[in-house]
């Protein structure tokens, strides 16, 4: 193992005294060079290679481990790959044979759904009210797979009674408390007797059974004379107590982790094991790297005082020696098209002199990349979607565009097929009596009466509800579609303009531009979400408004609102030259975070220092903020 070299303050963490350590790692600070010095310096200090066991949360990250420490010796691996694992060799006492199958989400659902029609016979369909319902009154209509399946989820990572306790439903209701632990005691019977394991069992159950076989336990606490864990902000309930039960015996823990990247509460990660390790761990020895090596001293200054507005931290001084660089652009668009075609426009100038910028464009929803798609096709410029499906791809949106086309053409075979098969023949059936008997003729609708034709007569959205434990984004992506469809009356008219974007994208293989784009790297598209532990030369932030970031969900509660502003603050730092934020409608209110002497603010095509004077006043005035109810398009 060769020897990484280190700053002064990368040095003293990777060389502290074994027992607790935490090692508080800001952005861009060389937290994974770090994490390899510190196995290089166990590993001298007489602890042997493979009695070290380092776990991170990505398959990339403990590939760059590997790569940096050597294959042979420690064990570098995620969270699952460790559960699989031990697993693999104890899984007998759980009741399983070591050939046992992993399910995946898809494989999980459909358990799920069997399991909850075994407890709960299903019932004929009711009349559905009138369209469309909120999803308050459409959940507290019926209890779905997917709602099963969230609880299901919660209870394996949180336990039992804190996640009925988070639950004001299951807390308050003993019918339905009991109902839903019927079946999730009826889904584990059919994991077992699939002989499989989920994913949230890799972990899980490895921790049960810690708990009942003691003598298991002290055979791998005994395997592993250190312990150390990456991306420790991120860890969830259940994965903590893997590591604490773990390195519970020799305490010679270290983990290292900046709370200010602390994004994926969705996923059970609690800011608060953070922030409580020297409390957890008696003696526990605290280092800070604050020298980001990234990103320019203007991103730096600015991130660092969109962070510093949250309660809920370690503060910490990120600095750097990087030059200044160049202002933060702040765009104010019309739209989300005006902002999209300002992108576009901008990325096609920066293109101009290096057909190779390392670009990244990212977003707090995946509905939002509709638009910004879009232009970035009339302008010709290669891209792709990171980690995801371009809007036009996914399935919610694909079932859509189906329905408008056979209800501008009956004789459309394939878009018939596509709502049978995929949507049964009985939804269809309604479908196509309701389109019979509206009073106007298929051909004068206009395309928003198609889609509420469509969503009412299929109930779309509760077949979303019922099926797909991500609901809501895939509500969003179909809003987004309406909002693009009201730009339009004539139905025809917006079904030649999608058919031409998908033969834009068909045209060069699905990478979005055409055969005649200019070659280069590829744009890169992705939420926020996706974008942590990536870096781009230039980053465009796209919807900073109030309703997106922060999200509309998050917007009256602290903690959640504490989570977008650190959502703000990776974006942020992803940029290592230059950072372009744009926004329309009421600005951020984290944009009223940053300094104004890092920004240059962008009206109309003028350019000036500074921001707008009536920014903040105008993030005051918010009345008619764009989360409010009343400014969703609604149907009549």
């Amino acid at each position: 193992m060769k020897r990484e070299s280190l700053n002064q303050a990368q040095q003293k963490a990777a060389e502290a005294a074994p027992g607790p350590l935490l090692i508080v790692a800001g952005a861009g600070t060389g937290k994974t060079k770090t994490l390899v010095g510190r196995i290089i310096w166990l590993t001298q200090e007489g602890i042997s290679p493979e009695r070290i066991c380092a776990i991170t949360f990505t398959n990339k990250a403990a590939k760059e481990m590997a790569r940096r420490v050597g294959k042979k010796g420690p064990f570098l691996g995620t969270f699952h790959a460790l559960g699989a694992r031990i697993l693999r060799k104890e899984c007998r006492m759980l009741g399983r044979e070591p050939n046992f199958a992993i399910f995946d989400s898809h494989d999980s659902f459909d358990l799920v759904k069997k399991a909850t029609k075994e407890v709960i016979p299903p019932k004929k369909k009711e009349d559905e009210g009138p369209f469309p319902a909120t999803k308050a009154q459409r959940a507290a209509k019926q209890e779905t797979p997917a709602y099963f399946a969230e609880k299901i989820s919660e209870i394996k990572n949180l336990g039992e009674e804190e996640a009925i306790a988070q639950d004001r439903t299951l807390s308050s209701s003993a019918e339905k408390r009991a109902r839903t632990l019927r079946i999730y005691e009826k889904y584990e019977e059919l994991l077992r007797r699939n002989n499989a394991f989920d994913f949230d069992d890799l972990i899980g159950k490895v921790v049960e059974l810690f708990k009942t076989h003691p003598e298991v336990l002290r055979r791998y606490q005994t395997m592993f004379d250190a312990v150390l864990v990456d991306e420790y902000q991120d860890i969830n309930p259940k994965q903590y107590e893997l590591v604490s039960l773990l390195a519970g015996a020799h305490r010679n823990l270290s983990v290292v982790g900046d709370d200010e990247q602390t994004i994926y509460s969705w996923r059970y990660a609690d800011i608060a094991t953070f922030l409580n390790f020297d409390k957890d761990w008696e003696g526990a020895k605290v280092h800070f790297l604050e020298q980001n090596y990234r990103s320019t001293g203007t991103i730096i200054r600015a991130a660092a005082a969109v962070a510093a507005n949250n309660r809920v931290r370690t503060p910490k001084t990120l600095w750097t020696e990087n030059p200044e660089g160049e202002h933060i652009t702040l765009f104010e668009a019309w739209g989300e098209n005006d902002e999209a075609e300002w992108i576009a426009e901008r990325i096609k100038r920066l293109r101009a002199s290096d057909k190779n910028a390392d670009i990244g464009i990212l977003y707090r929803t995946n509905a939002q990349s509709r638009a910004i798609e879009q232009a970035l096709i009339r302008y010709n410029i290669p891209y792709r979607i990171f980690g995801g499906l371009k809007f036009y791809e996914r399935k919610e949106v694909k079932d859509a565009v189906a329905a408008l086309r056979f209800i501008a053409n009956p004789r459309d075979e394939v878009a018939k097929e596509r709502l049978e098969k995929g949507l049964t023949k009985r939804r269809f059936a309604a479908f196509a009596a309701a389109l019979t008997a509206s009073p106007a003729p298929a051909a004068a609708l206009t395309p928003l009466d198609a889609l509420k034709l469509f969503l009412d007569s299929f109930r779309y959205f509760d077949y979303l509800e019922a099926n797909f434990t991500n609901a809501d984004e895939r509500e969003e992506n179909v809003t987004e579609l309406i909002a693009f469809a009201s730009e339009f009356t004539d139905l025809n008219e917006l079904l030649e303009r999608l058919s031409l974007l998908e033969a834009a994208e068909a045209a060069e293989g699905g990478k979005g531009a055409r055969e005649d784009a200019p070659q280069g790297k590829e744009v890169n598209l992705m939420t926020i979400h996706l974008a942590k532990g990536l870096e781009f030369d230039t980053v465009f932030i796209a919807g900073a408004a109030e309703g997106l970031l922060p999200h509309g969900r998050s917007i009256e509660d602290e903690a959640s609102l504490e989570e977008e502003r650190r959502l703000m603050y990776v974006a942020m730092t992803r940029a290592r030259k230059a950072l372009h934020v744009s926004f329309y409608g009421i600005p951020s209110r984290f944009v009223g975070e940053i300094p104004e002497d890092c920004i240059s603010y962008i009206e109309e095509g003028s350019e000036k220092g500074g921001m707008a004077n009536d920014l903040s006043e105008r993030y005051n005035e918010r009345d008619d903020a764009p989360w409010e109810e009343e400014n969703v398009i609604q149907f009549d």
